[in-house]
């Protein structure tokens, strides 16, 4: 018998009772906080940081959203920010909203 493991997964949902994403959170809101206290941090997401992408601006953001690369590092495979698991279950929540109704500014 052979046993094949995927190593990319996706993780299960972190809240068995998921927010209702009302209102929509935006960047401008609730999400430029939790960026700026997880992302844009020195030596990661900030103009000549170890990271790809300046994360100081919404714009700067903006390729890593629009290509599903964010999507999929903060909420599929929860390995940013590092150290993984450092966003609250609530930050994580409205990082999801915000990414599935399309990341409003």
């Amino acid at each position: 018998m052979i046993w094949v493991t995927c190593t990319k997964d996706k993780l299960p949902d972190p809240d068995p009772n998921p927010m209702t994403c009302d209102p929509i959170p935006t960047y401008d809101m609730e999400i430029q906080v939790i960026v700026n206290n997880s992302c844009a941090i020195p030596t990661c997401h900030v103009s000549g940081g170890n990271a790809p992408g300046v994360y100081t601006t919404y714009a700067g953001m903006l390729a890593e959203l629009n290509n599903g690369q964010m999507e999929s590092e903060v909420i599929d495979q929860r390995d940013m920010p590092r150290p993984p698991g450092t966003l609250t279950s609530g930050e994580l929540e409205l990082f999801r909203c915000w990414l599935a109704a399309g990341f409003p500014e």
